[in-house]
């Protein structure tokens, strides 16, 4: 299989004429946003974790016209797997409805009652993003839909963040000229905004760092977002001239409503917890992993166990939070400290923390092959969802370690440093 690369022309150029093509008007405001992947820490957001997570210079570019009969219709073409573009189209009714239909219920014991986890589109989560800039007054209550297009250089099912730079171009692109879109506070209420409707409408639920780093990220330097204080900081890029990365990919049969349903499964068992206990984050909570484990007995013997996790899938849950957390902290001030010998034994660790606490499918193959090839590490690019990992390999031994992969069927794409989201036009 053939090494990826982005097209030579402007990707806001592609997504124009893409957009002319397909409604026949030029579009109203272009955005674009980066690919984004993490180094660790991905899954321990809503733990009130750290997420560490850097931007490529691979990007979406999302190009939006309104329309007056309150219909979102998406054409959205990866150019790095295919050129026919796939449609998608929703009301905002629908998405009115489907965002009724998330909200929380309480049973006759008090307990809360979760919806079944969404299954939503690409018409459904970035019609989502409307729905959601409207109900937060990013967005006129007289909206009557738009006509979206977006053109990707982002691989699919890569775990790189393509239907989150989706997201963040298109929050962009439809607030549009706006003197106040460079302010940090402003771009943490987009970031916000475009979790909550991915949350709210995507089958997959969203890295929450993801948002924050396309739009708050910063070129050359990785994003570092604790999430027991919601503070965005940065780092050092560790991908330098000495050393490269790679995302390896390999081809999956993909069940996203199967994938988002596990994860979810997981941040619904500490939202009961952190409600149990009245705190914002189980971080916060001195002791959390016992008392917690303490608490779900105690559910258990009161309620049964029917839609909780077993006592041992929870202690096995909480401790690699915990350690995850942890590791994360160490690579954020390894990074600091510049001690890029100190990075990769994290990353390792954190590849062996991931395997049986998720389902990592064929991701644990490739990181063993890529290591046999020569990579400092390897670790899945998003656990429990799709069958790929970020490699980081001596600069010198590059080329020949990607066309060697590439030789044995597998999607390799490199990831170089990124800038990030931005309105275009």
């Amino acid at each position: 299989m053939p090494l990826r690369s982005p097209s030579s022309a402007p990707i806001s150029q592609r997504v124009s004429a893409a957009h002319v093509d397909a409604i026949g008007i030029a579009p109203t405001h272009i955005a674009s946003a980066p690919a984004t992947w993490a180094f660790i820490g991905e899954h321990v957001d809503y733990f009130g974790g750290v997420v560490i997570a850097g931007l490529s210079d691979l990007r979406v570019a999302v190009a939006v016209s309104a329309r007056n009969d309150g219909a979102i219709n998406v054409s959205y073409t990866c150019s790095a797997d295919s050129d026919s573009p796939q449609e998608d189209s929703i009301t905002l009714a629908q998405l009115a409805e489907l965002a009724a239909a998330q909200q929380l219920g309480t049973d006759s014991e008090g307990l809360t009652v979760y919806p079944d986890p969404p299954t939503g589109g690409m018409a459904a989560r970035w019609g989502g993003v409307v729905h959601t800039m409207i109900n937060r007054q990013l967005l006129s209550r007289d909206t009557a839909g738009f006509d979206i297009t977006v053109v990707s250089d982002i691989p699919c099912n890569a775990g790189l963040g393509a239907y989150s730079a989706v997201d963040v171009a298109l929050a962009l692109a439809l607030v549009g000229e706006d003197s106040e879109l460079k302010d940090a506070p402003v771009r943490a209420r987009i970031a916000d905004v475009c979790t909550q409707a991915a949350g709210c409408f995507s089958a997959i639920p969203p890295v929450h760092a993801r948002h924050s780093s396309a739009l708050r990220g910063a070129e050359d330097a990785v994003t570092i977002v604790d999430y027991a204080d919601g503070s965005v900081t940065h780092a050092p890029h560790p991908v330098t001239q000495e050393v490269q990365a790679y995302a390896i990919t390999a081809p999956q049969d993909f069940d996203a409503v199967e994938a988002g349903a596990e994860l979810r499964r997981r941040e619904r068992f500490i939202d009961a917890a952190c409600h149990a206990f009245g705190t914002e984050s189980l971080r916060m909570l001195p002791d959390a992993p016992q008392r917690v484990i303490d608490w779900l007995q105690a559910v258990h013997k009161v309620y049964g166990a029917q839609g909780q996790p077993s006592i041992a899938e929870a202690t096995q849950w909480l401790a690699f939070y915990e350690e995850e957390t942890q590791r994360a902290k160490e690579f954020a001030s390894a990074l600091r400290s510049r001690r890029g010998a100190a990075l990769f034994p994290l990353l390792e660790q954190s590849q062996g923390g991931l395997n049986g606490v998720y389902d990592l499918g064929a991701a644990p193959h490739l990181a063993q092959l890529a290591m046999s090839r020569g990579a400092l590490a390897a670790r899945c690019a998003f656990a429990g969802v799709f069958n790929s990992v970020i490699a980081y390999v001596p600069a010198k031994n590059a080329l020949n370690f990607a066309a060697d992969l590439a030789g044995d069927r597998l999607a390799v794409c490199a990831l170089n440093p990124g800038v990030p989201a931005v309105l275009e036009a």
